[in-house]
């Protein structure tokens, strides 16, 4: 039999199975330590249960009954809730206690690691995973918790041992796997992360928790790469070998609608929440699907006020269904909805940022400003900030929406997101002085940022600043799947005279957005450039053809003119 610190960890893991939960791409850099045990049907974005890999597994539960560490599981459950309701100080006072009782309890430093985190004391943060490591060399979650914070420290060298180290002592650990394709990813190399990804799903196999985990990360990492298909072939193949398996199915039904099967996937939804009768998501996804047929609103109805009565304490059932009635224009009946869900959820502002769709819906641009403004002070965030500047510029109140922002960088800590709403708007009134001032800003504390990068590259080159070449190119190592950023590069190149160059990058810009009409202006700016007349026309055709209006329209149709000598 193991000792009680091997066994109590053991408990531990299988209760702290939120150590990894995310929703980014490879999802370990975002790992959130508090969740609780995912249902993975009901909330297929977070993390899947950690598992120890061993045979006797399926017995840890049954292990708490022990009366040796039964008060250590209850007060470990206690402080961990303490946490998750971020009543800190509580917590805190809770952890010391236990500490003190049991100064040699790894698990309680690992408690003592979370609060640190919680606090932003990263610095305390590792001592205490250290300590727990420490007391017990094989203790997966302190070793995950150090990789975690020298992950999100830049320190990928380091975050790359202790997720090995999490391996070697054992090696069917799901999370170490994801946490090493997610420094791949940030390392931009692709073929590491789909490598890492495929080794994580052939060690795992058998275990179906952490085999999801690994099909689910691969789908996403396929999705980013424009290939879907192969996100598909894993799910089948999942599904194939757990047919009954509801989150498995969850992730069929995903990959079907992203390889635009959705008669499949809408079946293979129907599947899902049969079985599983106290689901959410997938009823929300399903009517999703269904709301794109004029003749299923009743059921897409249906799904939603199930949604809701499943789970009234959570808005998503009746935000989805305020979302359709906003859809089908049936505005008296979604501002109803929006008073009630303001009534059901007060603290949210989630009814009062409805109000404001709806007013922007129905043009009524006052009304929504006011509306907007009144849920920044209930949440305020940068994505009803920059709506807010985004209506007042739709009403000309530029010198508003100015002052509105410089405002807001008194208030901010972080302010770069302040800087780029104030670049853009300047960038808009052609006032580029003052665009590159808060470019620089914002890039001063996110230097790699992506699209800052790319907005002073494009204000450089209408300035011929030789600058803007070496911006375009960080931008596009950044973000070489941005459509918008691959295009600027791409045009950027064509204008200071690497014509074959600019062409190569501006075909790939194009392959990623083949709808965007500006981009394909430039693309056949670039065969001009390269002295092939006969294709830049063929484009400059098709687009002057096209109806839908872009920026670049009479440039498109002036140089089509130039080109056939016109």
């Amino acid at each position: 039999m193991k000792n009680k610190t091997v066994t109590l960890q053991h408990c531990l893991m299988t209760i702290t199975v939120g150590l990894l939960a995310s929703s980014s791409l490879v999802m370990a850099a975002n790992f959130d330590l508090l969740s609780p045990e995912p249902n993975t049907v009901n909330n297929p974005g977070l993390r899947a249960p950690l598992n120890d890999g061993t045979e006797n597994s399926h017995s840890i539960l049954e292990s708490f009954q022990q009366a040796e560490i039964k008060d250590k599981k209850e007060n470990y459950l206690e402080a961990l809730d303490l946490l998750r309701q971020n009543r800190l100080a509580e917590a805190g006072k809770k952890i010391s206690t236990l500490l003190k009782q049991n100064p040699d309890e790894p698990e309680f430093y690992n408690l003592q690691a979370l609060l640190d985190t919680l606090e932003k004391d990263t610095a305390s943060a590792e001592q205490s995973y250290q300590k727990a490591i420490q007391l017990d060399p094989k203790n997966i979650l302190a070793h995950l918790g150090v990789a975690k914070l020298a992950l999100e420290n830049g320190n990928l060298d380091k975050a790359k041992d202790y997720a090995n180290k999490t391996l070697a002592i054992n090696e069917k650990t799901i999370n170490a796997y994801l946490l090493l394709a997610d420094i791949a990813s940030k390392e931009k190399n692709n073929e590491e992360v789909e490598n890492i990804l495929l080794i994580a799903l052939e060690k795992v196999k058998g275990n179906v928790t952490a085999e999801i985990e690994a099909v689910k990360n691969l789908g996403k990492f396929y999705a980013s790469r424009q290939q879907p298909e192969k996100a598909l072939s894993l799910s089948d193949d999942l599904v194939k070998r757990y047919p009954n398996n509801s989150s498995a199915l969850s992730i069929l039904a995903q990959a079907q609608i992203v390889n635009n099967k959705k008669p499949a996937a809408e079946e293979t939804l129907h599947q899902v929440i049969d079985q599983e009768k106290q689901d959410i998501y997938n009823r929300l996804l399903l009517a999703k699907l269904l709301s794109e047929h004029p003749d299923k609103e009743k059921e897409v109805f249906k799904l939603f006020d199930e949604a809701a009565e499943i789970a009234p304490d959570k808005p998503e059932g009746f935000l989805f269904k305020a979302a359709y009635l906003i859809k089908l224009k049936r505005y008296t009946e979604a501002l109803e909805l929006a008073n009630k869900i303001d009534t059901l959820f007060p603290k949210l502002g989630l009814g009062t940022l409805l109000k404001g769709e709806i007013y922007v819906e129905e043009k009524k641009w006052d009304k929504a400003l006011d509306t907007y403004q009144q849920a920044y002070q209930i949440q305020p965030n940068d994505k009803i900030m920059f709506t807010i500047v985004d209506l007042m510029t739709v009403q000309k109140k530029i010198p508003d929406a100015i002052k509105f922002l410089n405002d807001e960088l008194v208030k901010h800590s972080k302010k770069s997101a302040v800087h780029f709403k104030l670049a853009t708007v300047y960038q808009q009134q052609n006032d580029y002085k003052q665009a590159e001032t808060h470019y620089k800003a914002m890039l001063a504390e996110q230097p790699d940022n992506a699209l800052g990068l790319n907005n002073l590259a494009w204000i450089y080159s209408q300035q011929n600043n030789p600058q803007a070449i070496e911006l375009a190119k960080k931008a596009y190592t950044q973000a070489p799947e941005s459509a918008a950023i691959v295009d600027t590069y791409g045009y950027i190149l064509i204008k200071q005279g690497e014509e074959e160059e600019g062409l190569a990058i501006l075909e790939k810009a194009v392959a990623l957005a083949p709808q965007v009409n500006d981009i394909q202006f430039h693309l056949a700016e670039a065969y001009a450039a390269n002295d092939n007349k006969k294709k830049a026309i063929e484009i400059l055709e098709t687009i002057g053809k096209s109806e839908q209006n872009f920026p670049e329209k009479k440039a498109a149709a002036s140089l089509l003119d130039k080109l056939k000598g016109i």
